[in-house]
């Protein structure tokens, strides 16, 4: 038997790097779907102690919102995909969320997104959520997600519509009841099937 070499000595934001480096990147015209950075904390944190997060599971105090950001690297780790924290190319700085999420309970993928307030209104969740359904056709296999959307939150269901999703049903989530959106057939390039 070989005898036990440890590891190499890394520091911790180097071991950080690394494991953000595993989740892909992606780049749109605005915007960079990444891994979420520590240094994203403070603005998930503010964001969550609002009234506005009560639609993904808010308000949250600060040890709260860590653990929101901890399942998120989580979800990469156990199924290979996950959210992406959306930012903007000029400045890095995150502007909310999107991907594709699969709990314990769901009956299949879910496409999520969440913008911050001073995102809305300029198209960003639309560019995001595109950019990641079209990653979640042609890398992952899941070419017709479903959205799961509380009633009231208006904004989303017209962004379901604009991605060309359609009103499947209606259901509950997390105990409140949500309509489940489809989202169109994707060819593996992000294109819809002609036959769909």
């Amino acid at each position: 038997m070989a005898p036990y070499t440890p590891p190499e000595q890394t520091s911790p934001d180097e071991r950080a790097a690394r494991m953000r480096a595993m989740i892909p990147q992606i780049q749109t015209p605005r915007l960079t779907l990444r891994a979420p950075k520590l240094d994203d904390l403070p603005t998930l944190t503010a964001f969550y102690r609002t009234e506005r997060s009560h639609l993904v599971g808010g308000p949250l105090d600060a040890r709260a919102a860590s653990r929101v950001m901890a399942g998120t690297i989580g979800q990469w780790a156990l199924r290979g995909y996950g959210m992406w924290y959306i930012a903007g190319r000029a400045t890095d700085e995150v502007l909310g969320w999107t991907g594709i999420l699969f709990a314990p309970g769901w009956a299949e993928p879910e496409l999520g997104w969440t913008v911050f307030p001073e995102a809305e209104g300029k198209g960003l969740a639309f560019e995001a959520a595109l950019a990641a359904r079209d990653y979640a056709a042609a890398h992952l296999g899941i070419h017709r997600p479903i959205s799961y959307i509380e009633p009231v939150n208006t904004r989303s269901i017209a962004l379901a519509e604009r991605l060309g999703a359609v009103r499947e049903s209606t259901g509950a989530l997390l105990g409140k009841p949500c309509l489940i959106y489809r989202h169109p057939a994707l060819d593996d390039d992000g294109s819809v099937e002609a036959y769909a």
